[in-house]
């Protein structure tokens, strides 16, 4: 049977204090707003360009975030990927190139 002694009661106590304040200022440290930024990626709320997708092509823009979801979901039913983002226009659809004349063509119709 093993023994334990008395120093390996105080030892672990202190061992996790340690390391749960290493933790602490790691986390400080991280998310902190230093001069060059914080090492966590922040969000970028700002609107953005039209053309700053890539290949994605813009096929509608609406005024309100939730009249986009709604004409995504149109979209999502027949088949077409489709996504919103919020450009300086206000909120726009966007569809990969091969499923552009479809949805406009579903978009134009509704």
């Amino acid at each position: 049977m093993g023994y334990v002694f008395a120093e390996q009661y105080f030892l672990f106590p202190v061992i996790a204090l340690a390391f749960a304040g290493v933790m602490v200022l790691l986390c400080r440290w991280a998310f902190s707003k230093s001069r060059r930024g914080s090492l966590v990626r922040r969000v970028d709320s700002r609107p953005a360009e039209r053309d700053a997708f890539g290949l994605l092509i813009d096929v509608r823009t609406e005024h309100s975030h939730n009249e986009a979801r709604i004409t995504v979901s149109k979209l999502k039913d027949f088949g077409i990927k489709a996504t919103t983002a919020r450009t300086k226009d206000g909120w726009t659809v966007y569809v990969w190139p091969k499923d552009e004349a479809a949805a406009r063509g579903l978009l134009d119709t509704r």
